[in-house]
């Protein structure tokens, strides 16, 4: 098998893990507001009232930049049931998914070369992400933000390797598209479970 042909698959397989990921949301956000509904209220009651927008940012901000750190869907459910305005829940979540992208990025720019276990973190994801770096170039940051793909470990990795900043930014304002698609995936799951 070509390696074009190979990563066309790769490709249309993550476009496959993509929309599978979106039902799997949807789901899962139908199951718990029918399940646990009150539960969640309450939660996410205290989480606006203490939190509010900037919470939503500075979880983004540390989701996007520290790897495993709390799933970025999390903050989205914690949005939806606490009832806040969509537009500024969308665009405080994406505004610090890109500025964590960011700090990804300039980690994996400067310091992780000059780390031996910052490089051998990134060569545990490389293997995965350089294949789409190679083929796409831009088109591999937009690919991350907008499918499974880790985003963060991408900024990390197109740092590494020097990609412009300028590029990057670019490719991470997609993270808009990806907010937005997923906010109102699990938005609907929660009105319908409810």
């Amino acid at each position: 098998m070509t390696k074009d042909k190979e990563t066309f698959i790769n490709l249309r397989s993550l476009i496959f893990q993509t929309i599978l990921s979106i039902v799997i949301v949807l789901t899962i956000v139908f199951g718990l507001a029918f399940f646990f509904r009150k539960e969640l209220l309450g939660f996410s009651e205290h989480f606006v009232r203490i939190f509010g927008y900037l919470g939503l940012f500075v979880g983004m901000i540390l989701s996007d930049s520290l790897p495993a750190f709390v799933p970025p869907d999390a903050f989205l459910m914690l949005a939806i049931t606490g009832e806040m305005d969509p537009l500024k829940t969308i665009l405080s979540m994406s505004f610090g998914s890109i500025i964590g992208g960011s700090l990804a990025y300039f980690v994996g720019l400067y310091l992780i070369p000059k780390f031996h276990l910052g490089r051998q973190m990134v060569l545990h994801y490389e293997d995965k992400l350089l294949p789409y770096l190679r083929k796409y170039g831009l088109g591999a940051v937009v690919i991350s933000a907008l499918t499974p793909v880790p985003y963060s470990w991408m900024a990390y990795t197109v740092g590494t390797f020097k990609m412009r900043y300028s590029l990057f930014l670019l490719g991470s304002l997609f993270r808009f598209v990806r907010v937005t698609v997923y906010f109102y995936a699990m938005y609907l799951g929660w009105i319908t479970g409810g």
